[in-house]
């Protein structure tokens, strides 16, 4: 048989090239930031939480202000470009995000969550959409570079037009961290100076500003203009920008060691975030709640 010319043929295995493992800025980096213990449980080991609350209103809220950019700009329909979305627009957009997240087992937990997550998106719609619909430039701008030892992306939820430059925004689904929780709010200054660094990879300069825009300041039903803690600008200065690319380094690092020895530990700080905990499905197991807190079996 023709097969047996070639018995004594040796192929050598060709070399294998390792793959960088690839480390998504807000779910990786933040998300081990925030709690090593449900990173690993939660994004590693595969474990599906039973709720997913903070995850529906985050998502639900950035995908209804996506349609509301692209109705300004008509890219799905030429004759809404330059005319604000109405009520009965916010309300058509929130139903399509909303079946899209359900058909992925995404719900919110009861109604009330839909109705306060409609009634910021209207007012945010309402407030911030005449002056900032029309300085939109691209959103969803996706980023990444090449780091030594791992790549790094990410997703800039907005792009504004500032005066020969970029504004670059993200949309937070919650009130501004207040000084109990300022390690929140440090973390999410951290994640707009690594955006930046990262925009200047892809497009050549840096953003000239930074801004995170926390939704749930638009809670109140009083409000008729933006309240005061809803904007806040982020530092981009490049020491702090090297600052927080360091740490970014460091959390990789930290990430790829507990991989190697599978151990997911609570978060060094000893004060946890409130939200982050309450609706923890491994809190009872959890060193870094007191006995008090954690809840009682019956």
């Amino acid at each position: 048989m023709a097969w047996r010319q070639y018995g004594k043929v040796k192929v050598e295995p060709s070399d294998e090239t390792p793959t960088k493992p690839r480390y998504s800025l807000t779910a990786d980096i933040l998300g081990y930031r925030l709690c090593p213990r449900q990173y690993g449980f939660f994004n590693v080991r595969g474990y599906v939480p039973a709720r997913t609350v903070q995850f529906f209103y985050g998502t639900i809220i950035h995908g209804v202000l996506d349609r509301c950019h692209h109705h300004y700009q008509g890219r799905e329909d030429i004759s809404t470009k330059c005319t604000l979305p109405d009520d009965s627009d916010i309300d058509r957009y929130f139903g399509e995000v909303e079946a899209s997240l359900k058909a992925r087992g995404i719900t919110a937990i009861n109604r009330d969550l839909v109705t306060q997550a409609k009634e910021v998106l209207n007012k945010f719609n309402r407030i911030e959409g005449p002056s900032l619909y029309p300085r939109v430039k691209d959103t969803e701008h996706r980023v990444q570079s090449d780091r030594e030892q791992y790549i790094v992306e990410g997703v800039v939820d907005v792009l504004l037009y500032a005066g020969g430059g970029v504004e670059i925004w993200d949309y937070k689904g919650s009130k501004k961290p207040d000084k109990k929780n300022q390690s929140l709010l440090d973390s999410y200054e951290y994640q707009m100076r690594v955006y930046a660094w990262l925009y200047h990879k892809r497009n050549g300069e840096y953003p000239k500003k930074a801004v995170l825009y926390f939704m749930n300041e638009l809670r109140d039903k009083e409000v008729r203009s933006r309240p005061p803690n809803a904007m806040h600008e982020v530092d981009i200065s490049p020491d702090l920008i090297q600052k927080a690319l360091d740490e970014f380094d460091q959390t990789a690092h930290e990430i790829l060691g507990s991989k190697e020895s599978d151990d997911w530990g609570p978060p060094n700080d000893t004060t946890p975030i409130a939200d982050t905990c309450t609706i923890c499905d491994i809190r009872w197991s959890c060193d870094s709640i007191s006995d008090e807190r954690k809840p009682k079996i019956n």
